[in-house]
């Protein structure tokens, strides 16, 4: 049996085991990899699951909107997996818990409008599992 619940761009997924698995979604501004300060602070809590928790992996995979060249939006898109991965490094998590991949803009986000697409598709998403 198991329990999901969202919460803005957080999701989760409680399994009665004890284990939890979570996929979150951090947004980047335009043709940018910096992280946002209010991404900090939710990675800031990924990362401490993941000091607490060894057994749990992060899979974070990086996305953009579909302007400019698909080439680019590959290296903007893998620039901010690996943003992410560092930051989370960096607060404690260890390198062995966090596998990092980029899409670019091959997977787009889903929205009724096309503006919002693009706003949307600017992303990383973190996955909690178990290993």
């Amino acid at each position: 049996m198991a329990l999901i619940t969202c919460t803005g761009a957080r999701a989760q997924n409680q399994v009665t085991s004890d284990l939890s698995l979570s996929i979150t979604i951090l947004y980047f501004d335009q043709s940018s990899p910096q992280l946002r300060p209010n991404v900090k602070t939710m990675l800031d809590t990924i990362a401490q699951q993941l000091v607490m928790k060894p057994n749990l992996i992060a899979t974070v995979t990086g996305y953009t909107d579909d302007i400019g060249k698909r080439k680019l939006n590959r290296v903007l898109a893998e620039r901010r997996a690996k943003a992410v991965e560092q930051y989370l490094k960096q607060q404690g998590a260890s390198a062995n818990q966090i596998k990092a991949s980029w899409e670019g803009s091959d997977k787009k986000a889903s929205a009724d409008d096309p503006k919002a697409v693009k706003t949307i598709s600017r992303r990383v998403v973190v996955q909690l599992s178990p290993r």
